[in-house]
């Protein structure tokens, strides 16, 4: 029968009353009066947490178009991850496709080969073969200095500053 209970929402392409779902645009032209229209098919979101999607009691079963039951909402496209198998076709589907859904970083080989140690060790060794950064310690006497020029620059601005709102504005 080709049936799935959805564990997740979805967004599918379904069939209403044996259409796809679509979504219209109206526009009226300012200048001539008349009116545009367009129309796009667009996914249905269906979530077995609302029970306002709910076609059997507490769950959403969809299925392939011929291939379920009356109350069954029809969708078009590849069942997803999240699609729990309802029958022994939907069970066949699912695993044919199964082989799709690997995630890819998950799908990575947990060891490294010979060529990707190698570089690493490479790596490493100039890594560790690199010179410590120049001493940037600053002396005492600089310290000492840098300290007297800022206190004959808070002076200057102590000294120069204007004393009341209008004298800063001209």
């Amino acid at each position: 029968m080709a049936r799935w209970r959805l564990i997740t929402g979805h967004y599918l392409n379904v069939l209403l009353d044996g259409k796809p779902a679509e979504w219209e645009y109206k526009e009226t032209d300012r200048t001539t009066g008349k009116q545009g229209r367009k129309v796009f098919p667009v996914p249905m979101l269906m979530d077995p947490n609302d029970p306002a999607d709910h076609n059997y009691p507490g769950e959403i079963i969809v299925c392939h178009e011929g291939k379920g039951e009356r109350r069954d909402i029809v969708f078009f496209g590849d069942p997803t991850p999240d699609m729990e198998p309802y029958d022994e076709e939907g069970e066949a589907i699912s695993t044919a496709l199964a082989a799709q859904w690997q995630h890819p970083i998950e799908s990575l080989p947990a060891t490294m080969s010979d060529g990707e140690s190698a570089f690493m060790a490479k790596l490493m060794e100039a890594m560790g073969q690199q010179k410590p950064a120049a001493n940037t310690s600053v002396s005492i006497e600089q310290y000492n200095e840098l300290k007297s020029l800022v206190e004959d620059l808070k002076a200057q601005l102590a000294t120069s500053k204007p004393s009341s709102p209008i004298e800063r504005r001209a």
